[in-house]
């Protein structure tokens, strides 16, 4: 090349100076911002990565519910069915009870038909394998009696066994004392017979005695005394056994019933007076006894070492 052609490029170069400067520097700064943009891309990539593995992990649960909800329905239909079978069964049972119900009825009715013609040929009964109640004989009544077997029976009043079962009569319900009669009432039924709170009472105090394991309100005399009562006693046993009633009047309760056991004990149970010391103050006070040498209505009797008849701990049966 002439010197005069290299002399015109490095004219038309020195001329365009600042224009490849500025290409240059443009260049460079789209390098950095396709650098920038390829970052984030890489970032984008990565975050739809992770997305995508989110998806997955919420798409694999999804079939996991899917399936348990699947599991649920299989179950709920089983149970379903299941109830309906039950409810069969119980139908079924049902009817089956109310046959066994009605079969029972007529059995029970048929023994009681038997029971009731057994008492008018003159028959005994256990009074365990009879239902008073449900006997329908003529006089609409049956007695209570205590053999010398010290077993309980049913019969038609005044009839003797033919069978002679159980020894003699030993007593009748007619023959206890009116005080011993009320002491088998429960006490619903000792509340509608009596008309007076202090023969309610006594039925009551006397049913305690009965208890001889217990003897929580009378005690054990000794000598010619078998029991006694306390007018004390009786009262605070009255106030226990009463709601609302006050000391005062619980101790008028015990000394009316102490009169009224008194009475329907037809005087088999005696009265005295005692001296009695308290909180330094001397008193008399009342005290019902039963002495040893009196006889009891059904009280059941058995020998003791030498022979002698003796009366044991329950009276009133």
């Amino acid at each position: 090349m002439s010197d005069t052609t290299t002399s015109g490029v490095s004219s038309v170069l020195d001329d365009n100076d600042v224009s490849v400067s500025d290409l240059a520097n443009h260049v460079q700064s789209l390098t950095d911002r396709i650098d920038g943009l390829e970052q984030q891309v890489t970032e984008k990539d990565k975050q739809i990565d992770e997305v995508e593995a989110k998806l997955t992990q919420k798409n694999q649960r999804i079939a996991e519910l899917r399936m348990t909800v699947q599991q649920s329905v299989t179950r709920i239909e089983e149970l379903a069915q299941r109830i309906k079978d039950l409810e069969s069964e119980a139908d079924e049972a049902k009817a089956h009870r109310k046959a066994i119900t009605r079969k029972t009825q007529s059995c029970d009715e048929r023994v009681d038909e038997l029971q009731a013609r057994e008492f008018e040929k003159g028959a005994h009964l256990l009074a365990g394998n009879v239902e008073e109640d449900r006997i329908s004989v003529e006089g609409s009544k049956l007695e209570c009696i205590t053999k010398d077997d010290g077993k309980t029976y049913f019969r038609l009043p005044g009839e003797d066994d033919a069978l002679g079962r159980g020894g003699s009569v030993a007593h009748s319900t007619a023959d206890l004392l009116p005080l011993q009669r009320l002491a088998r009432y429960d006490d619903e039924m000792l509340a509608s017979v009596t008309n007076r709170k202090p023969d309610e009472l006594a039925g009551k105090a006397w049913r305690e005695r009965d208890d001889a394991s217990r003897y929580s309100l009378w005690s054990k005399g000794s000598g010619e005394i078998r029991a006694y009562l306390d007018a004390s006693d009786l009262a605070e046993w009255i106030r226990l056994k009463e709601s609302g009633v006050s000391k005062k009047y619980s101790q008028e309760l015990a000394r009316r019933t102490m009169d009224a056991m008194h009475e329907l004990s037809k005087n088999r149970l005696g009265k005295i007076k005692r001296q009695r010391s308290k909180d330094g103050l001397s008193y008399q006070e009342t005290r019902l006894v039963l002495k040893d040498d009196v006889e009891l209505p059904g009280e059941v009797t058995k020998e003791n070492a030498d022979g002698n008849p003796t009366t044991d701990g329950v009276a009133g049966e």
